[in-house]
């Protein structure tokens, strides 16, 4: 099920929640194993806290009988000390909610059979701490490689967005005889971003319209490496939009001979064709034509300030050089643009308007 807008933020909330961790003291990290149940299930979690003064509530809550459920975010990866699951909680995230949100309460035998599916955020509603244990013994004496796993998107198709699109990519990992250096996000065989603190995210900018494979690779402060399992995102075709600059916010337009940029002469200084007529050459995203398409199919149209309106031939539709993602639109400045001064322009793809870019005509 993809994420709709309130749901995103009640998850949002909850690893707020969940990740909102006080920071331990100086020294070596303390460590200490609970076990918890979820009835009317029989079954049992192994868990583990990195962190003081959780692990004092956790004792206090045995202490003391309090209803607390345990609650956090899920690695879907096994870990020694928790053996009879494929994943477990990320000590960092742990916590003792009273109460959470319906989405992320689930059983542990129906994380274990769906866990390629389910989300990270996990509230067992039930869940109920059992009893602190003595720390299980490591397997044999070599490093352990650490755990990974994608937090978002947490599974396939579980995102979507129209281009060009800003994702950001979100992991948990946890290294159980040491600590994270850095975690990298790959897609098609290529590391797109890294990450070296926690909580460890990527902003991957400027997504066209496909189909992504993404995954985490977590690297530990001995050197050893694990991928998490890939998971899959849509990108779809977004309305047309056209570029403008970052710093000054007016539009990605060049003049197609010289490839300078404004104010534009309606009679170009310098020209190719035979009428002397200025090219615009504008940049933009989601403006492909399809097979069999001609330019007919886009208009492009200025309107200056007093709201006048002025449509400019298309001559030409291509992808960018280097860069398919982009397309460029090759426009004539007609005659009634003389000394028109700032207009705003839009390009309309089969009925589709694009935003309105600035720039100026002299």
């Amino acid at each position: 099920m993809r994420l709709t807008a309130y749901t995103r933020l009640l998850l949002m909330f909850l690893t707020v929640f969940l990740t909102a961790m006080p920071i331990c003291g100086q020294g070596a990290t303390p460590e200490a194993y609970f076990v918890f149940d979820d009835p009317p299930s029989t079954e049992t979690f192994v868990f583990k806290l990195t962190d003081a003064q959780r692990i004092q509530e956790a004792r206090d809550i045995l202490a003391t009988s309090a209803r607390r459920m345990v609650a956090g975010m899920i690695i879907k990866q096994p870990v020694y000390y928790n053996s009879t699951w494929s994943y477990h909680l990320d000590p960092k995230t742990i916590g003792f909610p009273q109460s959470a949100v319906e989405l992320c309460d689930a059983g542990m035998r129906y994380l274990e059979e769906n866990l390629d599916s389910a989300y990270t955020g996990w509230c067992p509603w039930n869940s109920r701490l059992l009893r602190e244990i003595p720390p299980p013994e490591k397997p044999g004496t070599e490093n352990l490689k650490p755990t990974v796993s994608m937090t978002f998107p947490y599974a396939d198709n579980t995102y979507a967005n129209v281009s060009l699109a800003t994702v950001t990519l979100e992991a948990n990992a946890d290294d159980t005889d040491g600590s994270i250096t850095s975690v990298e996000f790959n897609s098609g065989g290529k590391v797109i971003g890294t990450s070296t603190t926690y909580p460890y995210s990527f902003a991957w900018q400027n997504l066209p319209a496909g189909t992504y494979t993404v995954s985490a690779t977590a690297t530990d402060d001995k050197g050893a490496r694990t991928t998490s399992k890939s998971v899959t995102f849509v990108i779809n075709t977004g309305p047309p939009l056209l570029l403008r600059e970052l710093d000054t916010g007016r539009a990605v337009a060049l003049e197609s001979v010289t490839l300078t940029k404004e104010p534009f002469p309606v009679v170009a200084e310098h020209f190719l064709a035979p009428d002397q007529r200025t090219r615009l050459l504008l940049v933009g995203v989601n403006l492909e034509l399809k097979p069999g398409e001609t330019v007919s199919a886009i208009t492009v149209e200025a309107e200056d300030s007093q709201q006048r309106k002025y449509l400019l031939p298309v001559e030409s539709v291509n992808t960018v050089p280097k860069f398919p993602m982009f397309v460029q639109v090759t426009v004539k400045l007609p005659d009634e643009l003389q000394g028109v001064g700032e207009v705003l322009v839009s390009v309309s793809l089969r009925g589709n308007k694009s935003n309105k870019v600035l720039f100026k005509i002299r």
